[in-house]
């Protein structure tokens, strides 16, 4: 019997991805769910369908249902996130980097995550480096000018996922305390990956095209 699975909401930009459970949790349910982003915040849609079971990928584990405590650190989390912000875009801006930084997240285990733009090639390791170093976090970033798409492992370059700075344009790389790699512009490609949620993203939308096309109908989900 395969374990108990449902799909969550999660992150400042409404991600969708498949998290796993020692039981079934109900629809809106506030959880807490551990990824490859990190530990944080999460709503309950629902269950998968046991026939898109094979194809949905498990973006991590259904931890527990949100605690008054976990509530409490949620609340204290804005004014950190902009403390970090305004610091992130000064050094990004003395450093005369083509890259902005719109939005913070502070995951529940301390990961730091930047919505940044990026209008030019840029290598901003250095950067990344620096703030990790500044803050005592494993700063990541997302960024916000690839939206996701749906292709071909066949047809894709680079490591072959949506995103990936390997592509070209955006910030050629991103980095941890540690000084490796957490992805390829947007961490699609290493350690600390934040593209497999717009993976899944992306792959909801293509399959709502593909259900569309061909005549079925859908349940929303609000």
């Amino acid at each position: 019997m395969s374990q108990p699975s449902c799909l969550v909401q999660f992150g400042r930009s409404g991600f969708v991805g498949r998290f796993t459970s020692s039981e079934p949790v109900a629809r809106g349910e506030r959880v807490i769910v551990r990824g490859s982003r990190g530990v944080e915040l999460g709503v309950v849609l629902c269950e998968p369908e046991e026939k898109f079971t094979p194809s949905l990928a498990t973006e991590g584990e259904l931890l527990r249902i949100a605690t008054s405590a976990d509530e409490a650190l949620i609340q204290s989390a804005p004014k950190r996130e902009a403390e970090f912000l305004s610091v992130a875009s000064s050094a990004s801006e003395a450093r005369g980097l083509p890259l902005t930084f719109v939005d913070a997240e502070l995951t529940l285990d301390d990961h730091l995550i930047l919505h940044g733009l990026a209008w030019g090639e840029c290598d901003a390791t250095p950067l990344f480096e620096e703030l990790s170093t500044l803050f005592n976090l494993s700063v990541r970033l997302l960024d916000l000018s690839r939206a996701p798409v749906s292709v071909d492992p066949k047809q894709a370059e680079g490591c072959g996922k949506p995103g990936c700075g390997s592509q070209g344009g955006g910030c050629s790389s991103c980095s941890s305390e540690s000084g490796e790699k957490s992805g390829c512009s947007s961490g699609s490609c290493s350690r600390g990956s934040v593209k497999s949620a717009e993976d899944m993203t992306a792959y909801f939308a293509d399959l709502r095209k593909k259900m569309e096309s061909a005549g079925l109908t859908r349940t929303p989900l609000h």
